[in-house]
């Protein structure tokens, strides 16, 4: 699911699945970046392969990361790639 290069690591979203729903799941992932966060210096959200994510599943991940880490630092620290419309509409609202 991730791939780490020049102390930059990329989740590739894909591989859990092409859409992604629940807040269980969600939470699970949340608390695997957390893990990392203090070592990687740039953590690269891919969503190639991916047609939906909910609204429940973005505000579990990222909203609650943004609440853990500070809007400053989830800006600094995280990139989004490959998002289609849709999904860049949800976590838009997610925020």
């Amino acid at each position: 699911m991730e791939m780490v290069t020049e102390n930059t690591k990329t989740i590739r979203f894909s591989e859990i699945g092409s859409s992604l729903g629940t807040r269980d799941l969600a939470a699970r992932l949340r608390d695997d970046v957390l893990l990392d966060i203090d070592q990687i210096d740039k953590i690269i959200f891919d969503f190639e392969g991916v047609n939906v994510i909910t609204n429940s599943f973005a505000n579990e991940y990222f909203g609650k990361l943004i609440e853990r880490i500070s809007v400053e630092k989830f800006r600094n620290k995280f990139a989004f790639i490959n998002a289609n419309d849709f999904i860049q509409r949800v976590l838009i609202s997610s925020f």
